[in-house]
């Protein structure tokens, strides 16, 4: 198995749904949204923004 590069936790309460990505470092970046698709793209999106050259 690979190195591991992020935790990622969804979760929602009400209409908003939160995406909690946890990184190594220890960093953690809180994303919102209250559409569940537009929420895992900002996932994807930041994930590419940060791992991708």
């Amino acid at each position: 198995m690979g190195e591991k590069l992020a935790e990622v936790e969804i979760s929602k309460d009400g209409e908003m749904y939160y995406a909690k990505i946890i990184l190594p470092s220890g960093e953690v970046v809180t994303l919102e949204n209250e559409d569940f698709e537009e929420v895992l793209e900002q996932v994807a999106n930041d994930l590419q923004d940060r791992f991708t050259a």
